[in-house]
C-alpha cells in the first residue's frame, strides 16, 4: 500500500504553458469543422485544446453554428413540398375551370331564355329578390 501511496505522491503536476491561438488559426479550423474535413474531437486531439474552447470558436466564428440562429428540421424536402403545392394549384385550377364553365352555363340559359320570354330575366330575378326580402 506504501507503493501505491509513494507511487501517486510522486507525480508532479506540472501546468501547461498557456498558449494562444491566433484568429486566423480560428477561423481555418472552424471552417474546417464546417466543411466537416475535420471533426471537434480531430481539433481536441491535433491541437491539445478543451473542446469548450472549440465550441468557443464556433460561437465566435462559425456562420452556421452563431448564436441565435435555430436550425429548422423538416421531415419533407423542399422538392417533395413544392411538388405537393404544385399539384394542389393543379386541383385548385381544375375546380376554377369546372366552376368558370358552370357560370358560362347558365349565363347562356339567362340568356336564352331571356330571348324566349322577350323580356330581361336576370334584371327581372334580382328585382324580384330584393323587393322579397323588405
Amino acid at each position: 500500500m506504501d507503493r501505491t501511496k509513494s507511487k501517486n505522491t510522486s507525480r508532479i503536476f506540472k501546468p501547461r504553458a498557456m498558449r494562444i491561438f491566433s484568429s486566423a488559426l480560428k477561423k481555418k479550423l472552424v471552417e474546417e469543422i464546417e466543411f466537416k474535413r475535420l471533426t471537434i474531437r480531430d481539433v481536441v486531439n491535433l491541437y491539445q485544446v478543451s473542446s469548450n474552447s472549440v465550441y468557443c470558436w464556433l460561437r465566435n466564428y462559425s456562420t452556421i453554428h452563431s448564436t441565435g440562429t435555430k436550425m429548422v428540421v423538416e421531415s419533407d424536402s423542399k422538392e417533395t413540398r413544392i411538388d405537393k403545392l404544385l399539384e394542389r394549384i393543379s386541383e385548385l385550377e381544375r375546380a376554377f375551370g369546372k366552376k368558370q364553365l358552370e357560370v358560362e352555363y347558365l349565363n347562356k340559359v339567362i340568356e336564352i331564355c331571356s330571348d324566349e320570354l322577350g323580356y330581361d330575366v336576370k334584371k327581372k330575378s334580382t328585382t324580384m329578390q330584393s323587393s322579397g326580402t323588405e
